[in-house]
């Protein structure tokens, strides 16, 4: 009887044995798994979008996940946190991340920032180094990398490379809100702007039905971007293009303070004074005919529209009065009696 109750006890001890085995291999695939896929696709899609606000970490994030049916072992998933010791904190953005990754991925995406997307306005008339400056703002890109891949990138064929520029993609990235995301290269954000100047230049020829060939692209930048500058309403605009024109075709300076703030290469100068008129360089309409070299910043729609199709007018001056918007005459005498009256230099 003593022998049949041992014998009992080793089948039972056994059977405990085997069932703690294969409950432990299967704990063990099941966290093997999770490690190499924590993620489940959804239907035929590759990516999965994650929004992380402040505040949450990598454990909420991996509820919601599971939540939604994308992520079914969060278990494991907590469990490989605790075994190497991994801070639960996360970085805050908008991320697009492939369902192949594997759970050491996905927590060096989440912690790291890498892949997130931010919205950055980009206001008419801004500048490429004030590009620079709001990238490096929003943690996008360095200035200095941003200004590196300026200066190197292979230019579209339509823009006149010329070493006397400051920059030879100034008045071709299109000021506009984006997406974009951390870790983007500068090449990246130049395609990514210089595609949606393309696409406002054909939206401007389908609105006005005007055939705008591509080597007259510079032409207009770079009027455009005069006029933005210029131009303090939307009404003015086509009337200051319609000023530029009239001096370009009468062989007349255009004489624009605008350009001289760009070629001194300080954008926060109010007034220009007369020894800021003599500053040497090629985008200095007070000492050179014609247009400047190259663009002054990058314009937006309606100052590229204005220089494609300029009010028919005979003005050949303006001043900017009390109001914001310009003063135009034909007359010299009755721009230099508006100037007096107005008390401007």
């Amino acid at each position: 009887m003593l022998k049949l109750n041992r014998s009992k006890k080793t089948v039972i001890s056994s059977i405990i044995i085997i069932f703690l085995i294969v409950v432990s291999v299967i704990l063990g695939i099941d966290y093997i798994s999770t490690e190499n896929r924590p993620l489940t696709k959804e239907k035929d899609e590759s990516t999965i979008s994650i929004t992380v606000n402040n505040g949450d970490t990598l454990y909420g994030v991996f509820e919601k996940l599971k939540e939604e049916n994308i992520m079914p072992n969060v278990f494991f998933a907590k469990v490989y946190l605790k075994l190497n010791h991994i801070s639960d904190k996360i970085m805050v953005g908008d991320y697009t991340i492939n369902t192949n990754v594997t759970l050491k991925e996905l927590v060096n995406i989440l912690q790291s920032g890498i892949g997130t997307t931010k919205k950055i306005t980009f206001p008419e008339g801004y500048t490429v180094e004030e590009i620079a400056q709001t990238l490096q703002e929003n943690g996008i890109i360095k200035a200095d990398s941003f200004l590196k891949a300026v200066k190197n990138y292979n230019v579209p064929s339509y823009i006149t490379l010329n070493n006397e520029k400051k920059y030879n993609l100034e008045g071709f990235l299109f000021p506009d809100t984006y997406n974009f995301r951390n870790g983007m290269t500068g090449d990246e954000i130049i395609e990514t702007m210089l595609e949606k100047f393309n696409i406002v230049m054909n939206e401007i020829q389908n609105e006005t039905g005007i055939t705008i060939p591509k080597d007259d692209y510079e032409k207009y930048a770079t009027i455009g971007s005069i006029i933005e500058k210029e131009a303090s309403t939307d009404e003015d605009r086509s009337l200051v293009s319609s000023v530029i024109y009239n001096r370009l075709k009468s062989d007349m300076l255009l004489q624009i303070d605008a350009t001289v703030v760009y070629a001194l290469g300080n954008p926060k100068i109010n007034i220009v004074t007369y020894k800021d008129l003599e500053v040497d360089s090629p985008y200095n309409t007070y000492l050179n005919k014609g247009l400047t070299i190259g663009p002054i910043c990058n314009p937006g729609k309606e100052s590229l529209l204005a220089a494609i199709k300029p009010d028919n007018t005979d003005y050949l001056y303006y001043v900017l009065t009390e109001n914001g918007s310009h003063f135009f005459t034909n007359n010299y005498q009755d721009f230099l009696k508006k100037k007096e009256e107005l008390n401007v230099n």
